[in-house]
């Protein structure tokens, strides 16, 4: 069983990389590893039908999907003797595929799906992965639209939330600049008592709104917040005008700026 286990976390890694649109070098690179050194025809498959087929989730960004395969048959034709018909089916269908122009890449938003392993992975008894976050995310941060990235500060932060849960479970938390609202996913997954997420810029507001109800942790009534066992708020808060009466109000036992 250990060994099995072994065998499959290669593609797992290499699964979950492409639900979080990693760079092409970065997929390239974990399909070498899971196939011994060379993209095979098995690992071949394994890209086509669990990382591109629909039963991992609607992967919207045709234009992401296109550059992996692209990527992924030219080093096959490099480093295997057989290239299967169907990454050149899948290929052309992305080439000529009206998705190419869809609303979702014209406004230069992605979705990722961020996921966590679990620190437990090894137990046959436990899921690998702990957490699925789904967000919307940017793809013009050179051009101004930092809000809406997906910053490496935020996967930390995340990363540490998750590992210990304890110092964040029944706690009262307040994040500064949340962004696409990632931790504040992460606060709700370990039993934080209250997430209220902040961001001084009204766009990046708006995306952290849709990203928690992406989630199902956000409600537009304040009440309802209140009711809800996901305990998610989202804020419109500037560093620069923000009073100490603003902080007070929310009373927190944390305060984090990823």
């Amino acid at each position: 069983m250990a060994s099995e286990d072994a065998e499959q976390l290669p593609l797992l890694h290499l699964k979950l990389a492409f639900l979080a649109l990693e760079p092409p070098a970065c997929i390239l690179a974990l399909a070498r590893k899971a196939g011994g050194g060379s993209v095979t025809p098995h690992i071949q498959n394994f890209i086509l039908e669990s990382c591109i087929g629909t039963n991992v989730g609607q992967i919207q960004d045709y234009t992401y999907v296109k550059i992996i395969l692209k990527k992924v048959i030219a080093e096959a034709e490099l480093s295997s003797d057989i290239v299967i018909d169907g990454l050149y089916e899948e290929f052309a269908r992305c080439m000529s595929s009206k998705a190419n122009n869809s609303s979702l890449n014209m406004s230069g938003k992605i979705c990722k799906e961020i996921s966590f392993l679990s620190p437990t992975y090894n137990n046959v008894s436990s899921n690998q992965v702990s957490l699925v976050a789904r967000l919307s995310c940017s793809t013009n941060m050179l051009e101004g639209d930092t809000g809406c990235s997906l910053w490496p500060s935020s996967l930390f932060l995340s990363e540490f939330i998750l590992s210990f849960p304890k110092l964040f479970s029944k706690k009262r938390c307040f994040e500064l600049g949340s962004g696409v609202g990632l931790v504040g996913v992460c606060l709700n997954y370990v039993g934080a008592s209250k997430v209220i997420l902040t961001d001084g810029d009204a766009s990046t507001l708006i995306n952290m709104k849709a990203n928690m109800e992406m989630n199902n942790l956000y409600a537009e009534d304040s009440e309802l917040v209140k009711e809800s066992k996901n305990k998610v708020e989202c804020k419109y808060l500037s560093w620069e005008e923000a009073s100490e009466s603003d902080l007070w109000d929310c009373r927190t036992d944390l305060v984090m700026p990823a």
